[in-house]
């Protein structure tokens, strides 16, 4: 058994957190789920308080009342209905042909650019990041990054609107987009700001990484970035684990899973508790959910302690 920010230290965890974004350096994808270290994103961790000094980051989270300081509220997801008050959007151009050969690949503009003009659920990303149909700083203060595909990196992004954002990744083609913190303030106003503390994330999903190649000393199948139906049960089965004790043994209740793209499986979890977390809070969930570590050089080592989790008894 074994990835929102980005610790990969175990290849056989029940779930691998996502790096955390000590310096907000890091973002989630969105198409593979893969956290980039340099954006991510996959996964950024937000900084919620300032950095605990070494003492007190040595002290433990006590994971029975991890979120006895939080608000339990769920008012945020009670209803995606949009309000009788209709917002006005920019009208949308209806879109051009687009001839694809039977030979394109999936990577070919002309594929991205049908993707993304036709078939990208721009609205439901909206409302999902934004947390309501009516524009807010939830989204308006997230950053996006772009991977062109001349492979230059674009950080800081930010719309106002889904439209706005759906216009400049029409525009730009880019091959992959990633999903950042929301931070204090316009992500492209950064510069304009004094101190560095005026410029910091607030909020940001938890995210966990599932991948097939932490099963390749049990897998006989494949190995490596292949995959087939028989191998993936793997990851059908970390999933349901997961999914049971994030909501069970942590109360969360807005958990998506989706493919990473490549060879595993992302869970984003949206709860308000989860979004605002610090950095000690999400490394002590992603080591509740740790069951082996160690890596190829170091050796792997179960890590359960007794009595064990009704998952492993």
């Amino acid at each position: 058994m074994e990835d929102a920010v980005d610790t990969q230290n175990s290849e056989d965890t029940m779930a691998n957190e996502d790096q955390e974004m000590d310096e907000a350096d890091e973002m989630d994808l969105i198409e593979a789920g893969k956290q980039s270290e340099s954006a991510p994103p996959t996964s950024a961790q937000p900084q919620i308080k300032p950095d605990p000094s070494p003492q007190k980051a040595k002290q433990e989270v006590n994971l029975e009342n991890i979120f006895d300081d939080m608000s339990s509220s769920d008012d945020e997801f009670l209803s995606s209905a949009a309000p009788q008050a209709k917002i006005a959007s920019s009208p949308q151009a209806p879109p051009s042909p687009i001839k694809i050969s039977a030979s394109a690949r999936a990577s070919d503009p002309e594929v991205m650019r049908s993707f993304y003009q036709r078939l990208f659920p721009w609205r439901y990303l909206f409302q999902w990041l934004n947390h309501s149909p009516i524009p807010g700083a939830d989204f308006a203060h997230r950053e996006f990054a772009f991977t062109l595909s001349n492979d230059a990196y674009l950080r800081y992004q930010s719309f106002a609107t889904a439209d706005l954002l759906r216009k400049d990744v029409l525009r730009l083609m880019p091959s992959r987009f990633e999903i950042g913190p929301v931070y204090s303030t316009n992500p492209r106003d950064r510069k304009t700001l004094r101190g560095s503390s005026a410029f910091r994330p607030l909020a940001k999903e938890l995210c966990f990484d599932i991948d097939l190649t932490d099963y390749d000393d049990v897998r006989t199948c494949c190995e490596g970035a292949n995959i087939c139906a028989r191998c993936w049960r793997f990851i059908t089965m970390a999933i349901k684990v997961v999914d049971v004790a994030l909501r069970e043994d942590f109360g969360f209740k807005h958990i998506m899973w989706v493919y990473s793209g490549r060879r595993g499986a992302h869970a984003w979890v949206c709860d308000k508790k989860a979004r605002t977390m610090d950095d000690s809070r999400r490394r002590a969930i992603a080591g509740y959910l740790e069951v082996i570590k160690g890596g190829a050089q170091s050796g792997k080592k179960v890590n359960v302690k007794r009595p064990l989790h009704p998952h492993l008894a």
